[in-house]
């Protein structure tokens, strides 16, 4: 009977972490660097844990780069990314094999796949180079057409971050992502009902 009970309690882990998905503790930043003219895709910052996700900047020079993190490896991502409403449009680099949409303006949508799993810690979707003409915080959000922000992990499956981290710049402080959490997904429910 008690090598029944621990197979069936071994049976209802496995079948969580199977339900959770590849990627049960995702989260998403924006992490913020200096502008660098010279930047490309292949010379991204490589983060290998949460404190190398810089989410604060003081210059108002800089790009903003959505990254999801914490995970195994993801196929897609599916998000906009917001700021004020500063006077300058953003010069968008994105990192991924097929896009649809774009990030110009704050609350710009976008979806991106590439065509082999991206398997490590953190996935750097692109980079906005953007002027803040005062503070602000620059924060990742659903995709307006689809409500969705998230990935598909390498088995092709939506899956959605846990909790959410924003960055701020030119006098702002933004969110420590190694923070147990920032916006929880109970929170982020009220928070997509402002967007649409």
């Amino acid at each position: 009977m008690k090598i029944l009970a621990i197979a069936l309690a071994l049976t209802l882990v496995l079948s969580a972490a199977v339900i959770a998905g590849q990627n049960p503790n995702m989260k998403c930043a924006v992490h913020v660097e200096g502008h660098n003219a010279k930047r490309a895709c292949g010379t991204l910052p490589v983060i290998e844990d949460c404190t190398q996700i810089i989410t604060t900047h003081e210059t108002y020079n800089f790009d903003a780069m959505p990254v999801f993190f914490d995970v195994y490896g993801i196929t897609g991502a599916e998000y906009s990314l917001n700021w004020p409403a500063w006077a300058y449009s953003a010069a968008w680099t994105g990192c991924s094999d097929f896009t649809i949409g774009g990030i110009t303006w704050p609350g710009d949508n976008i979806s991106q796949t590439w065509t082999e799993c991206q398997i490590q810690y953190a996935v750097i979707c692109g980079w906005a180079w953007l002027y803040a003409d005062d503070a602000g915080m620059i924060w990742m959000g659903p995709h307006s057409e689809s409500g969705f922000i998230g990935c598909t992990d390498c088995n092709f499956e939506e899956e959605s971050p846990m909790c959410f981290f924003a960055a701020g710049v030119y006098g702002a402080v933004g969110d420590d992502p190694c923070a147990p959490t920032a916006t929880e997904p109970s929170t982020w429910g009220s928070i997509k009902s402002m967007f649409k």
